[in-house]
C-alpha cells in the first residue's frame, strides 16, 4: 500500500500536454502562432524587449512585439506558468469559462484523491502498520499544494462535470486534427518549394 500511495502521488504529479496547452499568440495579420511550453521555455533565455522567441526542431523563431494583436490561452496549467511573461510583449484575452470551469474542476478532483490517500495511508498507519504514516506527508502536501489553485467559483459536480469533460475532449480533438492540417500544409508548401 505504502507504495500505491507513492505511486498515485507521482503519477498525479505527471501531465501529459496536449493541444490545448499551447501558446495561441494571434497576429495582426490575422495568422496564429501556436507554440508549446517547451518550445517557449527553450526560447525564453533569447527574449529582448522588442520580441521573444520559441524553438521549434532546433530552428530558433522569432516574435516581435509589434505584430502580436493579443494571446489566447486554452490551459491553466499552461496560463499560470506563463501568463507573467507574455503579459510583457501583448493582451493577454480571457480564458473561456468552459475552460476555468474544466481545469478548476479537475484541480479540486485531483486534490480531493490526494487527500483520500493521506488519509487512508495516516489511517493504517495509526490502526495497522506505521511505516504507512512515513508516506503520508507525500499526498498530503500534493493535495494541500493543488487545492491553492482552485477556483470554486467555477467548480461543477455530477452530470454537468461529465458533459464539460465531454466538450474538452472534443476540444482536444480538433485542435489535434487542426494541428495536423497544418502540418500538413507546412510539409506540402516545402515541397512546392
Amino acid at each position: 500500500m505504502p507504495i500505491a500511495i507513492i505511486t498515485q502521488s507521482i503519477i498525479s504529479a505527471i501531465s501529459i500536454p496536449t493541444e490545448a496547452d499551447n501558446i495561441n499568440i494571434h497576429l495582426q495579420s490575422g495568422e496564429v502562432v501556436s507554440i508549446t511550453k517547451s518550445e517557449w521555455k527553450k526560447g525564453k533565455k533569447y527574449a529582448t524587449e522588442d520580441s521573444f522567441f520559441y524553438i521549434r526542431d532546433k530552428e530558433k523563431f522569432e516574435v516581435k512585439k509589434s505584430d502580436i494583436e493579443y494571446v489566447r490561452y486554452e490551459s491553466l496549467e499552461t496560463y499560470d506558468k506563463t501568463a507573467d511573461f507574455m503579459k510583457e510583449y501583448a493582451e493577454i484575452q480571457d480564458m473561456k469559462e468552459e475552460d476555468l470551469i474544466y481545469y478548476n474542476t479537475k484541480r479540486h478532483k485531483k486534490s480531493r484523491t490526494s487527500q483520500t490517500f493521506a488519509v487512508g495511508a495516516a489511517t493504517i498507519g495509526v490502526v495497522a502498520n506505521p511505516w504507512f504514516i512515513i508516506v503520508t506527508p507525500l499526498p498530503w502536501t500534493q493535495a494541500r499544494n493543488t487545492m491553492k489553485g482552485v477556483d470554486y467559483e467555477y467548480c461543477v459536480r455530477g452530470k454537468e462535470w461529465k458533459e464539460v469533460k465531454a466538450n474538452h475532449k472534443q476540444k482536444i480533438k480538433d485542435l489535434k486534427a487542426k494541428a495536423k492540417e497544418e502540418k500538413e500544409m507546412e510539409n506540402i508548401e516545402l515541397v512546392k518549394s
